[in-house]
């Protein structure tokens, strides 16, 4: 009894895999879209057929021809021996009326389609002008404002130039005037000394301005009074020699020297204005 239950569960248990599941359910979904197709061929074909009926054959296939032909008059050996109407006559207007409709039908979406095509290619042609002019506009107001620029930046160059020549002029009119001050003063306090007497003490000679400034202020914070005198020296240049005092005799200037020498601890020499 156990052993005849053990074969009879044997022979109704039934196991699948995923692989056998998927072969399944792509078989059937293959099934299911080929009758789909099947119907929808067949339901077109049929629909074709039923518009070539009531247009009369304006529009339809040579096998809807075939058949009115068969309902109006039978094809058959016996009528072509009796000298009826040629069937095969018939067949043929019908074919060729057909073939004519398909042409016309099929002739004027290709006049839309070339139609469209002029449509586009106008279309085309326009986006292209306008996108030319509006690159030539782009170009001619980017080389506007490149001049505008550039007749700015000459002008901002010629107002500088022009500020730093009133500068330069302003610059040496002043050296000008200072230089001029300064030998008035000169020829002064010769004339003055001149006056007073005719020695002097001639402490240090320079070839630069700046150094014999410097030599006044140190002297001069010593508490003595010197003064400059610049002179042409043939051969070697200008010279600015710093002295001190005026004598009316050479017995006074050495004794001022003397003075000069024991306080200052420097050197000078006695000379004459």
């Amino acid at each position: 009894m156990g052993r005849e239950n053990e074969l009879y569960r044997d022979k109704i248990e039934v196991s699948l895999d995923g692989r056998q599941i998927f072969s399944l359910y792509f078989a059937g979904a293959v099934i299911v879209c080929t009758v789909f197709v099947i119907g929808v061929i067949v339901g077109k074909r049929v629909e074709a057929r039923a518009h070539g009926d009531r247009g009369g054959g304006a529009v339809g296939d040579p096998l809807a021809a075939l058949d009115r032909l068969e309902a109006d008059a039978p094809l058959s050996f016996r009528s072509a021996l009796r000298g009826g109407p040629s069937a095969g006559g018939a067949v043929d207007a019908e074919i060729a009326a057909i073939a004519s409709a398909q042409q016309a039908a099929g002739g004027a979406p290709a006049s839309a389609g070339a139609q469209g095509a002029r449509g586009d290619e106008e279309d085309r042609d326009v986006a292209k002008a306008a996108k030319a002019k509006a690159a030539a506009e782009a170009e001619a107001s980017a080389q506007a404002q490149a001049a505008e620029a550039k007749a700015k930046a000459a002008e901002a160059k010629a107002a500088e130039a022009k500020a730093a020549e009133a500068k330069a002029a302003a610059s040496a009119r002043a050296k000008a005037e200072a230089k001029a001050a300064e030998a008035k003063a000169e020829a002064k306090d010769k004339k003055a000394r001149a006056a007073k007497g005719t020695f002097t003490l001639q402490l240090s000679s320079f070839q630069e301005r700046g150094e014999a400034e410097t030599f006044l202020v140190e002297l001069r914070s010593a508490g003595y009074a010197p003064f400059v005198v610049a002179a042409q020296v043939e051969g070697k240049g200008m010279f600015y020699r710093v002295r001190l005092g005026s004598y009316a005799s050479y017995e006074d200037a050495v004794k001022a020297k003397e003075d000069f020498e024991r306080k200052v601890h420097r050197i000078a020499y006695v000379t004459r204005q």
